[in-house]
């Protein structure tokens, strides 16, 4: 009976101790292609903050409708600011989600005032929104002084004809329930 006791408990304690260290080092998912970044809120964040880092203008404007980069000249200015933001010295290695906030009145959102927003910014009906989420997205970095770097970020994402795309940066003392 004591050697089934001590049995059991180092097997729960092993199990406990891989999961607290497996648990602990996140791994970036996969990057993001041209072909899958509007297909989900995580990907079309991951895709954006991807672009950013890796200059690749591409897949930045894939992040928004055709409606909105129609208008050439306002996704180059944005990309540009993105651009002019980045510190040296950080080598972007990937992301992942951390957590995500549907965007609905029960939560606290105004989804109506949001649909009218993105209507007016990116030239979209707002019957054509179908939903919207805040997306929390853990960054991973390497740094030339201090080796591995984290950084959480949220952004703001909606789903309109079926596709994800990016509609703004959100602060990270905002309120989120995950």
């Amino acid at each position: 009976m004591m050697k089934t006791r001590i049995k059991a408990l180092l097997v729960v304690a092993t199990v406990f101790v891989t999961l607290i260290c497996g648990c602990s080092r996140n791994k970036p998912d996969d990057p993001v292609t041209l072909d899958t970044v509007n297909q989900s809120s995580v990907n079309v964040s991951e895709g954006f903050f991807q672009s950013v880092f890796t200059e690749d203008k591409e897949l930045f404007a894939a992040c928004f409708p055709e409606s909105f980069t129609e208008d050439t000249g306002s996704v180059d200015a944005m990309y540009e600011g993105f651009q002019g933001t980045l510190a040296d010295g950080y080598s972007y290695e990937g992301a992942t989600m951390s957590a995500y906030n549907d965007y609905v009145e029960e939560d606290g959102y105004d989804l109506t005032s949001l649909k009218s927003d993105v209507s007016a910014l990116h030239n979209i009906a707002e019957e054509d929104i179908e939903e919207a989420q805040i997306v929390k997205l853990r960054l991973f970095f390497n740094t030339v002084d201090d080796g591995e770097a984290t950084m959480d970020v949220y952004i703001l994402v909606y789903k309109a004809d079926s596709s994800w795309y990016v509609f703004e940066l959100q602060n990270s003392d905002a309120e989120f329930a995950a």
